[in-house]
């Protein structure tokens, strides 16, 4: 009886997620670190001349960008997690839903199984402290959208061999995704500084090799491509089997939204879309009816312990 009860308190603390034998050592994931700090500073340095297109950058996140750039580019350390901006925009951190969504991950993966999505290719440094508590619930919440998307549309993300994340984060759906499945190419389209952050973690957990900006000297095999976005006609030749997109889409601004339907959610025959509906730039049902118009089959699913929240999940 106290085994059971020690095993359904490990759930629900969520810390037995975290295995040690699937971990990055940590003198390997510190000398990855500090290269991929120094090649994404470089980078950013030679492309920040490029201006942004204005339509792309909501105005909400104006001063979170500034203060972010300026970690980047002076301060950032393997602790990145617990930066404030990044924390406080990129990091989900609810403890309550973490308990629901691990309760939902318990009934549907194998523990071992489970245990090895959610930490390979992490490190003590990604785990010490406050950020090892961030780490546990952000990593188990882009798994859970992952399960509702498999339980909802019967698609199932191991077989899927490209994917087109829009908005992603510091690259940790990136990183879910990959340890559940087989996937050749992840592509992920976000603004420079944030593809810059997205670089250094996934050369981080991945290893160099597998991580490269899509712009630049692509690097044979690379399977995690980064796409900065400057204007609203990048990346138009980019395709996926899958588009995902948790609440960056619909963060972002009617241009950006317009220029992803116009094209055509990247070739994409899977949809995960994460929104709030009191912050999106489509109006009403637009998102559903057009995408029902154009052959979809869609489903809008609340989230029951977010308020406010949906996932949509589409297929073609």
């Amino acid at each position: 009886m106290t085994n059971i009860f020690s095993y359904l308190g490990s759930i629900f603390s969520g810390y037995d997620f975290f295995s040690e034998r699937h971990l990055c050592d940590r003198e390997t994931a510190t000398f990855r670190f500090n290269k991929a700090l120094k090649e994404a500073r470089k980078y950013f340095d030679q492309h920040k001349q490029i201006k942004i297109a204005p339509e792309l950058i909501h105005e909400s996140w104006s001063q979170n960008i500034a203060d972010l750039e300026s970690y980047f580019v002076s301060q950032m350390n393997e602790d990145f997690i617990s930066n404030r901006v990044i924390n406080g925009t990129m990091v989900f951190t609810n403890r309550e839903v973490h308990k629901l969504e691990m309760k939902n991950i318990s009934a549907a993966f194998d523990k071992k199984k489970a245990e090895e999505i959610i930490s390979k290719g992490l490190n003590t440094a990604f785990l010490s402290g406050k950020s090892r508590r961030s780490t546990l619930i952000n990593s188990a919440h882009h798994l859970h959208h992952l399960m509702r998307f498999e339980q909802v549309t019967g698609r199932k993300i191991r077989d899927i061999e490209s994917a087109v994340e829009f908005g992603g984060g510091y690259g940790n759906m990136a990183r879910i995704v990959e340890n559940i499945g087989s996937c050749k190419t992840y592509s992920i389209v976000d603004l420079l500084l944030f593809s810059c952050i997205q670089y250094i973690f996934l050369s981080t957990v991945a290893g160099e090799d597998e991580v490269a900006f899509a712009d630049g000297n692509t690097k044979e095999n690379a399977k995690f491509l980064l796409h900065p976005l400057f204007r609203a006609d990048s990346s138009t030749n980019l395709r996926g089997e899958l588009f995902l997109s948790t609440w960056a889409l619909s963060e972002s601004t009617r241009a950006t939204y317009d220029w992803v339907v116009a094209c055509d959610w990247f070739g994409a025959s899977n949809l995960l879309l994460a929104y709030h509906e009191h912050w999106q730039p489509w109006h009403g049902n637009e998102l559903e009816e057009s995408l029902a118009n154009n052959g979809w089959r869609v489903t809008r699913e609340a989230m029951p312990f977010l308020p406010g929240s949906f996932y949509l999940f589409a297929t073609r």
